[in-house]
């Protein structure tokens, strides 16, 4: 894998995290594969709470958590927004068509009129990645 394969990644990792905060379901889904797969996961469970098939299936997901459309989720505040702060990532696996990598999370939330970002989740993404002609994307 070259430097130019590392930093395209970390530039749709930094781009997915802009993606997500301004509530762009499209933009955010355009990072996966056709037939890629978001898995989210809870502290402490071996299955995921959270599990959506193929891009079209993640981004009618993201679209539904932004309207506050999907059962279960907290319905946003129409002037809340999140900030997702993606640290540190380590590449596990390099190639030329497949990368495998894990980046440290810290999410915040700021309310409409609130003077300070409040935490809310720390986490790692675990990411496979596959080269594909529209550049890297999450698998």
């Amino acid at each position: 894998m070259t430097v130019e394969d590392r930093l395209e990644i970390l530039e749709v990792i930094g781009r997915y995290a802009y993606a997500w905060d301004e509530k762009n379901a499209e933009l955010y889904a355009s990072w996966f594969t056709e037939d890629g797969i978001l898995e989210v996961y809870t502290r402490g469970q071996d299955q995921p709470a959270i599990r959506e098939d193929g891009r079209d299936a993640i981004m009618r997901w993201a679209r539904g958590i932004h309207r506050g459309e999907l059962e279960g989720m907290r319905p946003p505040d129409s002037a809340e927004r999140t900030r997702h702060a993606p640290g540190v990532t380590v590449f596990d696996e390099l190639n030329g068509e497949l990368a495998r990598t894990r980046t440290m999370l810290f999410e915040t939330r700021v309310a409409g009129g609130a003077s300070a970002p409040v935490p809310q989740v720390a986490g790692v993404y675990t990411d496979e990645w596959r080269c594909t002609a529209e550049g890297w994307r999450l698998v």
